[in-house]
């Protein structure tokens, strides 16, 4: 008797396991940063492979389709790095941990013997407002690769440490406009920060590297650099839209995650597990609750691509909207929610005070999560454009944990929370 109670136990625990949303979300995850999607970028089709791969999952969940399509197709400009490779003294550098190439960087192939700037020329040039030695250096280094040391720039310069390339963006009245005449084909920065990848929409003159300061030599020799980058300035992306039909038709909840990332760099892959697979296995996971249980209104789905270029995915959709913006009762987007050990942040909070305190007492009652922080607007994720057309939006990110961001690092997250996630928005979806 004790022995079949046992294996009943057993087979129970392991169905619950089974149907927990962790456990589907880990599947996800896993999916969607595998190398079959190259990082859901640019390179080898990775964020069109992820597209379809999000509808495919929409159709196995029994999301219906929007004019007979998941897809929202659409283009936006993007310098799309596909190749990078330097050597400092004959030695190679890994990129993502030894270095990283800016964005808009064009190619370029070439071996420099690079001058050093020397950064006490900026101090002279603001204590005794001498442009004099700035003027002298800038003749010293115009036309060659320069490298600038690790060095803080004057707060009266810029307002945080700053890096070559900021230090041509703040100086425009010298350099944007060719005051100086200057033609610099490579900046060097070295740097003790963390490499954080972005995108481009343009394609700049100027090769732009940032070098780790552990890598740089005390004497830099040579740099040799094989760079090949290509503008797109009509790249195709689609949004991934579903829906499912509630009791009444009157209003909508939508849903939204983004799903594009950074993609790859040669084989190396800025895998994006937090950001945003995590936010995509959340819109799922919330997916698979109510295709079971009826919705009390209708319910949108969206996956939007091309939020690392600047929110292009979501500013399309309130641009050319598949349904009635004025009907959405609330909207809801999810980027970065694959920790939770210190609970939420809800963006929009002191803007929709009402919704939030809502949201707080279902946590206080069914103490779900250590905290659900709030925090006003900011235009930071795939909500803004729908709340800068008037729709009222919260965008949620988890606290705690440990999480890369816009790096080779972010492969793995603790999913600390998202259990008690997919159950606290349940809750607050129906109540609304």
């Amino acid at each position: 008797m004790k022995k079949i109670f046992f294996l009943s136990f057993i087979f129970t625990l392991a169905l619950l396991r089974a149907q927990s949303p962790k456990i589907y979300a880990e599947q996800v995850i896993k999916k969607l940063t595998s190398p079959e999607f190259s990082g859901r970028g640019y390179v080898d089709d990775g964020m069109i492979k992820a597209s379809q791969e999000i509808a495919e999952q929409f159709e196995k969940i029994g999301l219906q389709k929007l004019n007979n399509s998941y897809f929202q197709p659409f283009t936006y400009p993007v310098n799309i790095i596909e190749k990078s490779d330097l050597k400092i003294n004959g030695k190679p550098l890994q990129i993502g941990k030894d270095y990283l190439v800016g964005a808009g960087s064009p190619s370029l192939k070439e071996t420099f013997v690079p001058l050093i700037f020397n950064p006490h020329v900026i101090d002279s040039l603001f204590e005794w407002e001498d442009p004099s030695y700035f003027d002298k250096e800038i003749d010293r280094i115009k036309d060659h690769a320069v490298v600038f040391p690790n060095y803080k720039f004057p707060e009266n310069l810029i307002s945080r440490e700053s890096t070559a390339n900021q230090f041509y963006k703040e100086i425009p009245q010298l350099l944007v406009q060719g005051e100086l005449n200057i033609a610099i084909p490579l900046i060097a920065e070295q740097t003790s920060s963390k490499f954080i990848h972005t995108l481009s929409p343009i394609q700049s003159k100027t090769v732009d590297l940032f070098i780790s300061s552990e890598t740089v030599p005390e004497e830099i020799k040579n740099i040799a650099i094989d760079l090949k980058s290509n503008f797109n300035p009509a790249f195709n992306a689609q949004n991934v839209i579903g829906y499912i039909k509630g009791k009444r038709t009157d209003s909508l909840i939508v849903l939204t995650a983004h799903y594009d990332h950074l993609g790859k760099i040669n084989d190396v892959i800025f895998p994006g597990a937090n950001d945003n697979a995590s936010g995509i296995a959340l819109l799922l996971s919330l997916a698979k609750v109510y295709i079971k249980e009826k919705p009390k209104f209708d319910m949108v789905f969206i996956a939007f691509a091309g939020e690392e270029a600047g929110l292009k995915g979501s500013q399309y959709f309130v641009n050319h909207p598949l349904i009635e913006l004025k009907k959405i009762k609330f909207l809801i987007n999810f980027d970065m929610v694959g920790t939770g050990e210190e609970g939420i942040q809800v963006v929009n909070g002191k803007e929709f005070n009402k919704q939030f305190n809502k949201l707080e007492t279902i946590n206080y009652n069914y103490n779900y999560l250590k905290q659900v922080k709030i925090r006003g607007a900011s235009c930071n994720s795939d909500h803004c454009p729908f709340y800068q057309k008037g729709v009222p939006s919260f965008f949620v990110y988890t606290l705690g944990g440990k999480s890369g961001y816009h790096d080779i690092y972010d492969s793995e997250v603790s999913l600390y929370a998202f259990d008690k996630l997919v159950s606290l928005f349940t809750k607050f979806i129906d109540k609304l």
